[in-house]
């Protein structure tokens, strides 16, 4: 096949994909619109205060304003996410065609205390459209981050996979359930971090200009640095991309003339990288450094992203590793109680006072966190290296999947170790972990369970009877869906290895059992004694399959 002929082929295959992402959007985007009437928790009062603060009030007071003492949804995300509020709080659609119509009424962005808050039909319009239509960023990021990689990879031939990961992307049941109807902003912060993943990818080959390479890897490294100006809980990607950028980009090959390669450090490079990084980041903040009281500002922001006194976990524990801590602790003291023990014993156990187990300070959980960080350090160090000097000999070597697999691990390792992470930050795994899941069979399994078990720790937010059936549907419809996509898609294995084995038809059986004593039993047995239980139940089973896929993505 000539090189025209295979243009040719992919600009085809590229048009057949845009003309399908171009009708998924208006097909997902009515199906969300029909969730507006279903339940939102509290994240709703949230971002509705937080619109009417940057809508009212100097921007000096925007992180200090709690309603003179009533309301506790004070602003608690970066700069740069305070700013995408004040946008769609002030701009032409919201003052002229809403508020001055008489459509929108003036007390949905108004600053209003917890006690009298209640939302208008018409409000809770307006904010659920504000997230559908944030999700052009999701589509965005989805279709140019699956045509990216399927590029790398020379998918050609399958060019369906590239589809096929971007409908698994767009139509996650989790990213539904968490924006749509629980209410959040996910799939807008996701679409941004798979547009830098994108850049990464595309930087990542040699089969483009030198030049239009450091463009990609810096768009990726400026697309980064806005996310975390937008929100801090990627904040653990930031060391893959600090020594992944440091040595594939800061460091120049020099083939000598015996054909041995030099290493040298380009300053220029290093210097371009800071400046683009540090101004994506660091811009959203002079606004706030350039008010009356600069260090005020900066430490009331500081104190507003990192509240550590909220303690170790959520109210719902998130199913990563300090929930079996917690669950154990718990078990322990269980036991302690009621268990004969030798007085002595006993006794030198409650001076300890380890029953219940102490709960470790922030600055603990922060070094266990690096700690599991390491390895992704080592590991992007070493694939920037090996990418630069495989890039001379070997076609097949593609650092973009191992990168991929860092974000992957990265936001794994932030999700079980992070101080007091929520349940919704297993989607920064799952979503990059979607790009992968057509390459191999091994990748397509880690991703079904990471998936299944993931979602299924979400199920729980959506506790009202009226969303049971909603939610259930949503999650078997799409993963009975991905688990037959892929069986075909992907590659075949020696002796036709199946896509699932019996580790997870357990699974599958537990969780259905599950389910029916969180929604049936509990209920009708036990409310209200014993709340906590099913969620107690849901974490600990959730946690211990996603330790098992967090292990497996290292």
């Amino acid at each position: 096949m000539t090189s025209a002929t295979r243009n040719t082929s992919n600009i085809i295959n590229n048009t057949l994909q845009l003309r399908h992402v171009i009708l998924t959007f208006p097909i997902l985007t009515a199906i969300k619109y029909l969730l507006i009437p279903t339940y939102r928790s509290t994240d709703f009062d949230v971002h509705r205060n937080w619109l009417a603060i940057t809508r009212h009030l100097p921007l000096s007071e925007w992180y200090f304003d709690n309603v003179d003492g009533g309301t506790v949804h004070t602003l608690d995300y970066p700069p740069l996410f305070a700013f995408f509020e004040s946008l769609l709080s002030n701009n032409y659609i919201t003052n002229v065609l809403l508020v001055r119509s008489g459509w929108l009424d003036e007390r949905c962005l108004a600053l209003l205390p917890d006690v009298n808050n209640v939302p208008s039909v018409n409000c809770i319009k307006f904010h659920r459209c504000t997230v559908i239509f944030s999700d052009i960023s999701l589509f965005l990021g989805a279709y140019f981050a699956s045509t990216s990689l399927s590029t790398i990879l020379k998918l050609n031939h399958r060019p369906h996979n590239a589809l096929l990961t971007f409908l698994l992307i767009v139509t996650n049941p989790g990213l539904i359930m968490l924006d749509h109807v629980h209410f959040q902003y996910n799939g807008m912060l996701l679409g941004v971090l798979l547009c830098s993943i994108g850049c990464m990818i595309r930087g990542s080959t040699h089969t483009i200009t030198d030049t239009q390479k450091d463009d990609d890897k810096l768009g990726g490294a400026a697309t980064f640095a806005a996310l975390l100006a937008m929100k801090h809980l990627y904040l653990t990607l930031a060391p893959l991309y600090l020594f992944y950028m440091l040595r594939h980009h800061c460091f120049i090959v020099r083939v000598k003339h015996q054909g041995e390669m030099k290493f040298h450090f380009s300053w220029k490079r290093f210097g371009l990288l800071a400046v683009v990084t540090l101004v994506c980041f660091v811009g959203p903040f002079i606004p706030f450094v350039m008010q009356s009281h600069p260090m005020g500002q900066m430490e009331q922001i500081a104190t507003r992203l990192f509240p550590f006194g909220r303690g170790l976990v959520h109210d719902y524990w998130a199913a990563n590793v300090w929930a079996l801590y917690l669950f154990t602790s718990r078990v322990a003291t269980f036991v302690f109680g009621r268990v004969p023990i030798p007085d002595d014993v006993r006794n030198l156990l409650e001076s300890m006072s380890i029953i219940p187990f102490p709960e470790p300070p922030p600055s603990l959980v922060a070094m266990i966190l690096l700690m599991g960080l390491l390895p992704t350090m080592i590991y992007a160090w070493k694939v920037g290296s090996s990418s630069l000097k495989r890039w001379w000999a070997l076609d097949s070597f593609i650092p973009a999947t191992f990168f991929i697999y860092g974000v992957v691990f990265s936001s794994f390792s932030g999700f079980m170790l992070g101080f007091h992470v929520h349940e919704k930050a297993i989607m920064t795994a799952i979503i990059p972990l979607t790009l992968l899941a057509t390459t191999s069979c091994y990748s397509a399994r880690l991703f079904i369970r990471t998936s299944y078990l993931g979602i299924f720790a979400l199920l729980p937010l959506l506790f009202r009877t009226e969303e049971l059936l909603l939610k259930v549907a949503l999650y078997i419809t799409w993963l009975s869906g991905a688990i037959a996509c892929l069986d075909e898609a992907i590659p075949k294995m020696k002796g036709n290895e199946k896509l699932l084995t019996g580790f997870d038809y357990i699974a599958f059986v537990f969780m259905a059992c599950l389910l029916i004593f969180m929604e049936v039993i509990h209920p009708i047995f036990f409310s209200p004694k014993l709340e906590f239980l099913p969620l107690m139940a849901t974490s600990v089973f959730c946690a211990v399959g996603l330790l098992y896929c967090w292990m497996e993505s290292s």
